[in-house]
């Protein structure tokens, strides 16, 4: 997806919550978190292909590929916090808040994706509050538009 397409699902995601449909939203963020991350990436295998790639053999640049891709299905919460990760290396928060963002952004994603699993395999088992609900929902549109700010850095 572009990213005007990506910043147009983020405002549907956001409506949706000001509708209180927290379901949709907490079963769709994550994947648009997952889309927003691959956008950017995009733009860092561009630098790396200029950079460095040129030095790797075409086996070696399939094996990254394939490495890529399996890490990207196996688990859409491990592909988000590796990316946090990547903006605490980075040094995208402020000196002496990355510790502090980090795992705030952290344990958002990890109620959110915890929710979303218990709503997409548990749902007529177990029940959760309709607080827990908007607050995930909530948590997902932030680190959706966490990532989507990137948008900027990534085309200046």
């Amino acid at each position: 997806m572009k990213e005007k397409e990506l910043l147009k699902e983020i405002e549907l995601l956001q409506t949706s919550h000001y509708e209180g449909d927290y379901l949709r939203v907490v079963i769709l963020a994550p994947q648009i978190i997952v889309q927003i991350i691959d956008r950017i990436s995009a733009y860092n295998e561009e630098w790396i292909e200029r950079k460095i790639y040129n030095k790797f053999s075409e086996e070696d640049k399939e094996v990254y590929r394939i490495a890529g891709q399996l890490q990207q299905k196996e688990s859409d919460r491990s592909y988000i916090v590796g990316a946090l990760v990547e903006l605490y290396n980075s040094g995208y928060w402020a000196e002496g808040d990355g510790k502090k963002s980090f795992v705030k952004y952290f344990t958002k994603l990890d109620d959110l994706v915890s929710l979303r699993n218990l709503f997409a395999h548990e749902y007529y088992e177990k029940k959760a509050t309709k607080h827990r609900a908007k607050n995930c929902s909530k948590s997902g549109i932030e680190i959706a538009n966490l990532f989507a700010g990137l948008f900027e850095v990534c085309n200046a």
